[in-house]
């Protein structure tokens, strides 16, 4: 397998992952999770310090409590940020301003270095594929592929599509959407952390690339609408494929300005059929 065609599965893998999660949170609140991106760097941010040797947490518990600072982030932005929003405002608004609490807060109590992860999980080589690659796939894919049997196959999936197209059908049900809401971002919590330990040792990952991991999370699940964690498991290796074609052709800048291009044909296509499939301003 080319160099080329490795790192694409792998950073295809990632995406694809947070995408799906990403895609649970749309069908909950009928919006994008725009906080994503600075939850994802916090909650892999926060692994590495801990097993860093100045630390020596040892690496399994680290892990556990990156995935738990990521959902606990996320989840809360329901009580604390979606359900206090007034009626007809723009869910996106308070989530981009959380983003940019988040994001600072990162910055100024963890680190806003770069830095250089290990492989999540120790895999060896395969066919000469990097260990890297191999977790990506090994982890990512089936990250991805669970968060649609979740959404499609479950009670707890179902009450997703409830509280996302009709909240009060939800609470004829006895449950609250409030509730849900917020299990839903905690789940895109959690997965954007492991998506992010995943895409570490490939991607530079710091409280400078937050905003840009967002647009990738974001774009993976709505590239080609706003279709499931499974339509986000293949706009994650589109994505992918796209960012290393963009800097074989231009190592300084060609992957952002690939991806960028890729998101705003998606806007202009797609953008006004993703708003109506809602119901509702974004």
């Amino acid at each position: 397998m080319s160099p080329a065609i490795a790192a694409a599965l792998a950073l295809g893998s990632a995406y694809a992952a947070v995408g799906a999660a990403v895609a649970i949170v749309a069908a909950a609140t009928r919006t994008l999770h725009l906080a994503v991106g600075p939850i994802l760097v916090a909650g892999v941010l926060v692994h590495l310090v801990l097993v860093s040797p100045a630390v020596g947490v040892a690496a399994p518990v680290a892990l556990l409590i990156a995935i738990g600072v990521g959902v606990l982030l996320s989840a809360v932005l329901g009580p604390v940020v979606l359900d206090r929003l007034p009626t007809g405002a723009p869910a996106l608004i308070g989530l981009v301003v959380a983003a940019g609490v988040i994001d600072a807060v990162v910055a100024r109590t963890i680190t806003a270095r770069p830095v250089v992860a290990d492989v999540l999980v120790p895999t060896p080589a395969i066919a000469d594929v990097d260990p890297a690659v191999v977790a990506a796939l090994l982890i990512g894919v089936p990250l991805a592929l669970g968060c649609s049997v979740l959404l499609a196959r479950t009670r707890w999936g179902r009450l997703v599509r409830i509280v996302g197209g009709e909240p009060d059908a939800a609470v004829a049900l006895g449950r609250s959407p409030g509730v849900v809401r917020a299990s839903a971002l905690g789940l895109a919590g959690g997965a954007a952390v492991i998506a992010g330990l995943l895409a570490a040792p490939l991607v530079t990952v710091s409280t400078a690339q937050a905003g840009g991991l967002t647009v990738r999370a974001v774009a993976a699940a709505a590239l080609l609408g706003t279709g499931g964690p499974l339509t986000a498991l293949v706009g994650g290796f589109l994505l992918g494929a796209a960012e290393v074609a963009g800097g074989a052709w231009w190592p300084a800048a060609g992957a952002e300005v690939v991806v960028a291009g890729v998101v705003v044909a998606a806007l202009v296509v797609r953008g006004d059929q993703q708003r109506r499939s809602w119901g509702r301003p974004w």
